[in-house]
């Protein structure tokens, strides 16, 4: 009798994992759509970040503001591939497709960008890292998002080792 039921526990777990990771695979996705987003009405709404006066004055001043802003959006696309690539894997391991672990590793990555990323908006609202283009207020939101897309990372990353663990245990079952 108690084999059945640790059947039916590993059975729950199981699926509770996966439909963490489709749900956190989704979300995935809008933050690296948001983020790519974000970066292109930074761009359209504050140029002068990418590119100093000084620079646009330069004699091929026009050449280098367009690199700046090619580089800058291949960029985005690298990330915002990134992104996507982690989203589309966890929503499949999500409904129970036998995924590779490099995913797993992306998703370390991502999270260690977001910690950074939350580090830098401290340093920059205390002062120790100077911050020209930016507010105080949405350094704070920066922050903020930072903050929960690193939690969401991990919660998936555990979600993810969990799912193979008992899909490891439970392979032997059935």
């Amino acid at each position: 009798m108690p084999v059945i039921a640790e059947e039916k526990e590993t059975a729950r777990k199981i699926r509770k994992y996966r439909n963490l990771l489709y749900i956190m695979g989704s979300g995935v996705i809008a933050l690296g759509l948001w983020n790519a987003l974000r970066t292109i009405l930074m761009i359209i709404n504050t140029p002068w970040i990418l590119i100093t006066p000084e620079m646009a004055e330069a004699s091929c001043g026009d050449s280098i503001v367009i690199i700046g802003v090619i580089f800058t959006l291949v960029f985005t696309a690298a990330f915002l591939s990134v992104y996507l690539y982690v989203g589309k894997k966890a929503r499949e391991a999500g409904l129970g497709k036998k995924k590779k672990p490099f995913y797993i590793a992306v998703i370390i990555f991502l999270a260690l960008v977001h910690v950074f990323s939350v580090i830098y908006c401290i340093l920059a609202i205390a002062g120790i890292v100077t911050v020209e283009t930016e507010n105080v207020l949405s350094l704070i939101v920066s922050m903020i998002v930072d903050t929960t897309a690193a939690v969401t990372l991990v919660e998936m990353c555990c979600s993810a080792v969990m799912l193979r663990k008992y899909e490891r245990g439970n392979a032997g079952n059935g």
